[in-house]
């Protein structure tokens, strides 16, 4: 087609809006966010899909050639095994739309444990929160990986729709609790412990610096990374 002839004359770098030679992380993050921008409207996307494999073709040609700068790091240092493995975060920013929306539900647990009494602030909207992000990063895992078809086989659509939902507990959930166990339970525990004299005034804030770190941590993640 017309359209199709004219994205073929486009410089698939530019397309993408990574700059000449790009490594393969840089190139495929590149893609995950136009996957994620497009994601309603396939049509479009398509062209971006057809800059990549126009990259990938030329960087295999490339290394049939001898030159490995544009090989994906995890390909160079296969032979190293990363501190969480298979579970570490992987680089994926979100459309500014997300963007806002986890940002947003941060703010707002953080400001309903602020704007309750002091005596009575708990981290229960932090925990809503908490809820919300891992929702918000299992349909961000959806748009930027959907996996087979459940159409054509079920069972393997469904076993890649589980392991998205446990990544999604494993990345938001496994670093709030992890957050909240440093910065709320061990600090009470030590203060409880050795009886030490702690300012009122911390005492009365604390669930609601929590609460900002804790949302700020969570929704960095859910906008940033998969």
């Amino acid at each position: 087609s017309a359209g199709g002839a004219g994205d073929a004359d486009v410089d698939p770098w530019t397309l993408l809006g990574v700059k000449t030679g790009a490594d393969a992380d840089a190139v495929k993050l590149a893609l995950n966010r136009k996957r994620l921008l497009y994601k309603t409207e396939p049509e479009k996307f398509a062209k971006f899909e057809v800059a990549y494999d126009r990259i990938v073709a030329m960087s295999l040609a490339a290394r049939l050639k001898g030159d490995m700068s544009g090989v994906d790091k995890t390909i160079l240092k296969a032979d190293k095994v990363s501190l969480f493995g298979p579970w570490a975060p992987i680089p994926c920013k979100s459309p500014m739309k997300d963007i806002r929306i986890n940002v947003a539900i941060s703010l707002i647990a953080t400001l309903l444990t602020f704007m309750a009494p002091s005596t009575l602030r708990t981290m229960q909207p932090t925990i809503y929160a908490c809820i919300l992000q891992i929702f918000r990063m299992f349909v961000k895992l959806a748009d930027v990986d959907p996996g087979p078809s459940a159409n054509i086989d079920k069972d393997a659509a469904t076993k890649h729709n589980n392991k998205r939902l446990l990544r999604a507990f494993s990345l938001i959930l496994g670093s709030f609790s992890v957050g909240l166990f440093v910065l709320y339970w061990i600090p009470n525990f030590i203060f409880e412990t050795f009886a030490l004299q702690v300012p009122v005034e911390y005492l009365l804030m604390q669930e609601v610096w929590v609460s900002l770190i804790l949302g700020v941590g969570m929704a960095y993640l859910t906008c940033f990374y998969r």
